[in-house]
């Protein structure tokens, strides 16, 4: 066992002098093993001082980060506000997932938003992905809050357009269960009519149009493919529904009428002008 003792000069000669070995050799393999140590510690050194230089870099953008942070969020939020107001949806997305991705935790309220947007500006001959980024921004705001009535509403509008109708109804259900919203109402009677549940379907149409319900109450329908919103009272909304029920039944003239009669009750109502133009089409004139 070699003793730790032994200066460095001795021990080299113990395990470096097989023979007789003169002293000038001796002094020069001292020589180069001082040498060959040196260019080591040279080499440790300067990596050192990289690695002082770069740690010292590193904490300089982080102030430097921290300093400009509060600018930085500052203009992307000026930049969603201003995108917003030119309807510059695109733009607004970014900025807003910029703003989640600095501070997610300061813009819970973001994540309806970035739902929306995906759902209602995204590609519609794409909803396989628009579902999917809608899904996820859904998903991450009810993990927020798992009462969200607008993130639950968008969940239902997605099944629906998921073709899950099973899903959707029973989602809508639930939802004008819990609020009287006729929206929600409207969305599972459209469901049904549309799964050949005409009986309760015309049941749950004609409940609605004979109850006394104020002009202040509204229903939101969504077109995504125009990219139209609209917000609709309850009469015009549920005539349409009569319609489709009417459609069904293959009894185009009453059709006809009571989309006419939807329009007498709001004259901007877009989906029943639609519907009315494009029954007309299809009669060749038969339909007045």
């Amino acid at each position: 066992m070699i003793n730790k003792g032994i200066p460095y000069i001795v021990f080299l000669s113990v395990i470096t002098l097989p023979g007789c070995v003169s002293k000038k050799e001796l002094n020069s393999a001292i020589q180069k093993e001082r040498i060959s140590q040196e260019e080591k510690w040279q080499k440790t050194e300067e990596k050192i001082q990289q690695q002082q230089r770069e740690i010292s870099f590193l904490k300089d953008s982080l102030r430097m980060k921290d300093q400009w942070k509060s600018q930085y969020v500052s203009h992307l939020t000026d930049g969603y506000e201003k995108a917003l107001l030119l309807g510059e949806m695109k733009s607004a997305t970014l900025c807003l997932q910029l703003l989640i991705t600095e501070e997610p935790s300061a813009y819970p309220w973001a994540y309806d938003s970035l739902a929306f947007y995906h759902y209602f500006y995204g590609n519609p001959l794409d909803l396989a992905r628009s579902t999917s980024l809608v899904n996820y921004m859904i998903d991450k705001g009810l993990s927020l809050n798992k009462n969200n009535l607008f993130l639950r509403e968008m969940k239902a509008r997605i099944l629906l357009i998921e073709q899950d109708d099973t899903g959707a109804v029973e989602a809508f259900r639930q939802l004008y269960k819990e609020t009287g919203d006729y929206t929600y109402r409207w969305y599972e009677l459209y469901i049904e009519i549309a799964r050949g549940n005409i009986k309760s379907a015309e049941a749950g149409v004609m409940q609605v149009l004979k109850a006394d319900i104020p002009v202040t109450k509204k229903v939101r329908l969504h077109h995504l493919q125009e990219q139209i919103k609209e917000n609709l009272a309850v009469k015009p909304s549920f005539l349409y529904l009569k319609a489709l029920l009417l459609q069904v039944k293959q009894q185009y003239q009453p059709m006809a009428n009571t989309l006419k009669e939807a329009l007498k009750a709001d004259p901007k109502f877009y989906l029943a002008a639609k519907t009315l133009q494009e029954l007309s089409q299809a009669s060749q004139g038969a339909i007045r």
